[in-house]
């Protein structure tokens, strides 16, 4: 049905309703407590990434400060409350320290370098308990408590952090909020920009609309916006706040996001964005078209499923307006032709199609999987094939209609041509293999995936490597912090135990550069000491090394 915005009743309807659901969202901004909470570190705010980015398979649940490429800075607790968490991981946030609040609220902070005072205590003595550098300690409400100001850890970069900074997020009931709707003192005058805009004519391959904002096209098409924001002392490619665009003057489709749920639904980024573009070139297009599949609290608004349905002859004026935290507002708008022409058919695509609301179940005599309901976005077809490898059959599982990865975990097995403890599952993507944790049974071996493309088995009998960096059993030591590089070809390490004279002691694991930190001060002897370090990968091979060092 061809649709004039001027004089659709029914769209006008459907939009009215459409923008009374987003109003508790609305409201809740202007409910969340102002001024109750102070900046977790003394200055001006500058970051380095707003609040619900586009990242591969999830949004940003926080927003990350900047700390002037160093680490160290005094980090406090934005409000009273207590410490009721504390993580450390070498990857995903690496130390994290959670607060809560008596008015309901959680504060986090991440990739830390240190924890202060009685925290950090506690921490080193969990560490050694378990003997485990990585650690999730929960505490009993009141143990450690906090002041508003107080200074609770150290800023580092930890973890999966591409570089020097604080990430800092709020929580309440399972949510987390953009930390910069609670009034933080936030300078920002400079406009977003929109730095490319695509269309995608359905059944045809998508173009970017050039300088001129003029483009035609026959048929229905749905729009791509690529838009990012600059603050004062922030990056210059942050992420933009909102998206609204206009047809005709009318409200089509409107983005944006006040907070989401932590547990499920980050990953559907995936279906917001232009997912192949996103992945090749980190360029989040936001789409206006719909998935029924991506549905949840961060749906925009929008009219039906997104996709311009225009009468073929007829001019149209299509508006866009990107809007930062502040309310800049970045203005664009491009004239669209509708041609007289029949649009193009869409390729035929063959095989059975799968309704993502339900499980599907291959089974072959090669390999076989079970996608779990909601593992598709949309009703699509797959395609399932296999062809002779080396130590299994290489195996094809991937959608043929909507490019994006799957939304839920899913069981693979592949038969193997023999059986062995040390052949795992992995993903081939045309430059490395991606290894699976994997469990055998007889010659199948299974693995738990979150992937679709081409998979099959390998043989890892290569045990880790251990390499000291900063020491010799040649020379006496000048250093009481010992750094040891470890690492793994395939399977990845599983678990590494280092001992001083005999005894267990921390070493603190960047997952970045593979990197084993040994604080010995004061405890290494003056004469000899011996260090022994022993490494495990995910199949079980085992690597000792031992050194006897003077100092």
């Amino acid at each position: 049905m061809d649709i004039n915005p001027h004089n659709s009743h029914t769209y006008r309807l459907l939009l009215t309703i459409c923008l009374l659901l987003l109003a508790p969202s609305a409201l809740g901004q202007e409910s969340l407590p102002q001024g109750h909470f102070r900046t977790p570190m003394d200055g001006d705010i500058a970051l380095s990434a707003t609040f619900a980015e586009f990242r591969m398979n999830h949004f940003h649940a926080g927003i990350d400060m900047r700390t002037g490429g160093t680490t160290g800075k005094a980090v406090f607790a934005v409000a009273d409350g207590y410490v009721s968490c504390v993580r450390v991981s070498p990857w995903g946030g690496g130390k994290m320290l959670y607060i809560n609040h008596p008015n309901g609220y959680q504060s986090v902070y991440m990739h830390l370098k240190s924890f202060e005072g009685d925290i950090g205590k506690r921490v080193l003595a969990e560490q050694y308990e378990q003997r485990s550098y990585s650690i999730v300690k929960e505490f009993p409400e009141g143990l450690i408590r906090v002041k508003k100001g107080q200074q609770v850890a150290r800023s580092g970069n930890s973890g999966s952090s591409g570089g020097p900074h604080l990430h800092f997020e709020l929580r309440r009931d399972g949510r987390t909020i953009n930390p910069l709707l609670f009034g933080l003192p936030y300078r920002d005058s400079i406009m977003p920009s929109i730095r490319g805009i695509r269309i995608y004519p359905i059944g045809e391959q998508p173009f970017a609309v050039g300088k001129e904002n003029t483009f035609s096209v026959n048929g229905p098409f749905h729009i791509g916006i690529y838009a990012t924001d600059a603050a004062e002392g922030s990056t210059a490619k942050n992420g933009v706040d909102c998206v609204e665009i206009y047809l005709d003057g009318t409200l089509f489709f409107k983005y944006t996001t006040e907070g989401f749920p932590l547990e499920k639904g980050s990953r559907k980024v995936n279906a917001l964005v232009d997912y192949p573009h996103f992945a090749a070139t980190r360029q989040p297009y936001i789409l206006t078209r719909s998935l029924p599949g991506a549905e949840g609290e961060w749906v925009p608004v929008r009219q039906g499923d997104g996709v311009f349905r225009l009468k073929p002859g007829s001019t149209h004026h299509i508006g866009i307006k990107v809007f930062d935290i502040k309310g800049n507002c970045t203005e664009q708008v491009m004239t669209v032709k509708m041609g007289n022409s029949p649009p193009p058919c869409p390729a035929k695509i063959e095989g059975e199609v799968i309704n993502y609301t339900e499980p599907f179940d291959y089974q072959s005599p090669t390999f076989h999987f079970q996608l779990p309901a909601h593992t598709l976005y949309a009703d699509d077809r797959l395609r399932c094939a296999s062809d002779p490898g080396i130590l299994g059959p290489v195996v094809t599982v991937e959608p043929q209609v909507n490019l994006l990865p799957p939304d839920q975990w899913y069981p693979l097995a592949i038969r193997g041509y023999s059986e062995s403890d040390k052949l795992l599952v992995v993903r081939y993507n045309g430059t490395k293999l991606n290894a699976y944790k994997t469990s055998r049974e007889g010659n199948w071996y299974t693995a738990s995936v979150r992937d679709f493309g081409r998979f099959t088995l390998a043989l890892d009998t290569v045990p880790p490597t251990v390499k000291p960096l900063n020491f010799s059993e040649v020379k006496p030591i000048r250093t009481n912090t010992l750094r040891v590089k470890i690492g793994d070809d395939l399977a990845g390490i599983e678990t590494y135990h280092c001992y001083l004279n005999g005894q267990w002691i921390l070493a603190e694991y960047d997952g970045k550069t593979a990197t084993l930190t040994i604080a010995a001060g004061g405890k290494l002897l003056t004469g000899r000491n011996t260090l022994k370090i022993i490494t495990t990968d995910g199949v079980g091979n085992t690597t000792e090394k031992n050194w006897t060092l003077s100092k």
